[in-house]
């Protein structure tokens, strides 16, 4: 009964996980989810936090031009229950290239 009690005080704490102490770390992936916190109209502590976000990936990413050019990026996904969405961050300037949700359904 203790148990079961106990764990229902953990399931808010679940909730409230940062998604993004993982990145602190590596100031090139913090500066980007601050660029997608920015274009959502979010604190970059809001972005960390919000309920309908599983989690959050952040990798190094690229887009090559049709010159060739290759542009060094920072590829942020938010995942969510049946929706996912991708900001590529350019790293140069910080805007955000291109961004997309998708449904696996």
């Amino acid at each position: 009964m203790k148990f079961i009690i106990c764990f229902l005080f953990l399931i808010p704490l679940a909730n409230a996980t940062d998604l993004c102490s993982r990145y602190e770390a590596r100031p090139r992936y913090t500066k980007a989810l601050q660029v997608v916190a920015n274009f959502m109209n979010l604190e970059f502590q809001e972005l960390c936090r919000l309920e309908d976000v599983l989690d959050i990936e952040v990798q190094p990413s690229r887009i090559v031009t049709r010159e060739g050019e290759v542009i060094p990026h920072v590829q942020v996904q938010l995942h969510r229950a049946y929706t996912s969405c991708i900001f590529m961050v350019n790293d140069e300037d910080g805007s955000i290239s291109n961004h997309r949700c998708y449904s696996g359904f």
